[in-house]
């Protein structure tokens, strides 16, 4: 699409960035005018308020990590400064690194595959509802200024307009989205690593090292700890605002697509729902991992023979055990992303699905 998050030079004047962001210019105010036009046909109206919730992603992502590229960059270096810090680590630490990596490859490669998947569907499927329907349907339901889907030619014109938005958000959402796992499974590997070096500091007390050593790996410890707070630090408080935007306008959208469905039979709003639940489920399941892994290091720490360290020792590591008993966790303002979340807001939809089916009979 024309954009490296990576590099800090970059020249944004190429024909395939220019052409995106006229894609968005051209999306938004296509579905505001589609609406107006459309305000007494619900089923139309309802695919254009369902389809802007994604407009409103698309241009959180692009503020996000376009526009605010630098943080994105930041962050990036970060990583990659802190995994080559590592390799001076102990065999078993950079195993665990090695570990991080490949479960890293596996979460992103499994995403992109995924969402190119769902964005084949929703391409294809509109055109097949159309056929069995005998009725146009585009992938986003809208039309742009001047034109109409009665036509023939009005129709593959928009659904060839909509079939390149389409290509277009789906790999702004796959780079923002595998952008944000990479760095949220990087503070998954930070914890895995100090979990390692607390086993570390316990084997050396089993077998009673020297002092000195004992010591030098508390400090590593504290240090790897600080390390870790600090850059959850400031990855919440660059996801904060994505994640709020994104939250904001991914369950209404559900919402609004349950509701068609159940009551209209809106068979689009059944593939919307998914999508949207799909990219819900990321953030809160590397939420969760998170929180587990926060868990696994406050047992580690208290699981250490505390009766062989010094007093100064143990007082140190009496400070990284407060520390890791309240924990950073991923957040959006004070609620916590994770598994409840998700299954929180799938069970209030599933409680208005079956009112709503209720009301039908």
């Amino acid at each position: 699409m024309g954009v490296s998050f990576f590099k800090r030079e970059h020249n944004f004047k190429n024909f395939l960035f220019l052409f995106g962001i006229s894609n968005l210019f051209l999306y938004m105010p296509s579905v505001i005018i589609s609406a107006y036009q459309n305000i007494y046909d619900v089923i139309k109206l309802m695919y254009c308020v369902a389809t802007f919730g994604f407009g409103c992603q698309a241009t959180m992502k692009i503020y996000t990590y376009i526009v605010t590229r630098k943080r994105v960059i930041y962050l990036y270096e970060k990583n990659m400064k802190y995994y080559k810090d590592m390799l001076d680590q102990s065999e078993k630490v950079r195993h665990v690194l090695c570990e991080n990596a490949n479960l890293t490859y596996v979460v992103i490669k499994f995403a992109i595959i995924l969402y190119i998947f769902l964005v084949f569907i929703t391409l294809s499927m509109p055109l097949l509802l159309s056929l069995y329907f005998s009725e146009r349907i585009l992938p986003f339901g809208f039309t742009i200024p001047f034109t109409s889907d009665e036509t023939t030619a009005g129709y593959i014109g928009n659904y060839l307009c909509q079939l390149v938005m389409s290509i277009y958000y789906g790999l702004i959402t796959v780079a923002s989205d595998i952008t944000t796992i990479f760095n949220l499974l990087t503070a998954n590997g930070q914890l895995n690593v100090l979990v390692t070096i607390v086993e570390e500091l316990d084997e050396l007390l089993d077998r009673d090292e020297s002092p000195q050593v004992i010591k030098n790996k508390i400090k590593d410890i504290i240090r790897q700890h600080q390390s870790h707070r600090i850059y959850f630090d400031e990855l919440i408080n660059f996801l904060n605002p994505y994640h709020f935007v994104t939250l904001g306008s991914t369950v209404p959208t559900m919402i609004v697509s349950v509701v068609g469905l159940v009551l209209l039979n809106w068979y689009p709003g059944a593939i919307i729902m998914f999508f949207a639940s799909i990219q819900i489920f990321f953030i809160c399941f590397l939420g969760t991992s998170l929180e587990l892994k926060t868990d696994a290091l406050t047992e580690t720490v208290s699981a250490i023979h505390w009766d062989k360290l010094s007093v100064q020792d143990m007082k140190s590591m009496n400070l990284v055990q407060v520390l890791t008993q309240h924990p950073k966790i991923l957040v959006l303002a004070t609620l916590p992303l994770n598994i409840a979340a998700y299954l929180q807001i799938h069970k209030f939809i599933y409680s208005m699905i079956m009112m709503m089916e209720n009301t039908k009979e």
